[in-house]
């Protein structure tokens, strides 16, 4: 007889981009899980490409770039494509990946990242790099339009000097609340998977007010500590949060979970 495979019968909400969301749905569903992809955020260009634009005309006069996120190195070399940037100009660049998906990113355009923190979240870039020394560096860091101030903050006061233009930005999507509410309301959803703060916030305001007495028995699964503290901070239990910050490791931790 075939063994069971430790997720099945189990049904996931996933509420990244469901681009980006396929290598997340594929190992659910490669552990017998059932994954129901219904974004609660969209990756869409900035207002205005000038201040990104700017910068990467004189790529050649920055020593350091970060990255943290595959948004923000798609949102990059995309860029970089449409104003005829040569993207050999990079390899003369200490480049940073928060993670190893970001890395996995970035060398998918031939670039291979010099740096990727054990700590894959800002303060283990920021932990990193004062380590390596950044006073009289020129760094940029393309960026989400919100963010943490963290990396800025940290490494301006280490006497660097950070250029941090917005690469993109993070909207609600419109029309999915009612589908979030018809499944929570219908008990069919064992978990929903938060991989950011903004997963989280923009699926409580789609869903609104009634979110606390629809959820029911169903579980809220976060990828890491900066997630898990805003879930918390709106009143929220979280049911589990694997030891390292990546989805691979989230997967790992849910198959934990429902073998115990």
């Amino acid at each position: 007889m075939t063994a069971k495979l430790p997720l099945a019968g189990k049904r996931f909400l996933v509420t990244r981009p469901a681009a980006q969301a396929a290598d997340f749905v594929a190992s659910l569903e490669q552990q017998g899980g059932e994954a129901i992809c219904i974004p609660t955020i969209e990756i869409v260009p900035p207002e205005s490409y000038a201040p990104l634009d700017f910068v990467l005309r004189d790529l050649d006069e920055f020593d350091i770039l970060i990255l943290t996120s595959a948004n923000g190195v798609d949102a990059l070399f995309e860029r970089m494509l449409e104003t005829n940037q040569y993207v050999g100009t990079l390899t003369d660049i200490f480049v940073v990946a928060v993670g190893p998906k970001t890395a996995k990113a970035i060398q998918q355009h031939c670039i291979r990242p010099d740096l990727i923190p054990a700590d894959h979240r800002a303060e283990g870039v920021v932990a990193e790099l004062l380590q390596y020394g950044v006073k009289g560096k020129r760094i940029l860091y393309p960026r989400a339009e919100v963010v943490r101030p963290l990396i800025i903050d940290s490494l301006q006061s280490a006497g660097a000097e950070v250029v941090a233009p917005v690469a993109y930005r993070t909207v609600m999507p419109e029309g999915n609340g009612d589908r979030i509410r018809d499944l929570l309301a219908m008990g069919a959803l064992d978990a929903i998977c938060f991989s950011s703060s903004s997963t989280f916030n923009n699926l409580l305001e789609m869903v609104g007010g009634c979110l606390p007495g629809l959820l029911g028995p169903t579980r809220l699964f976060s990828i890491g500590p900066q997630t898990s503290a805003t879930i918390r901070k709106h009143g929220f239990q979280v049911d589990l949060e694997p030891e390292q910050w990546t989805l691979d490791a989230l997967v790992a931790a849910m198959v934990e979970y429902y073998r115990n």
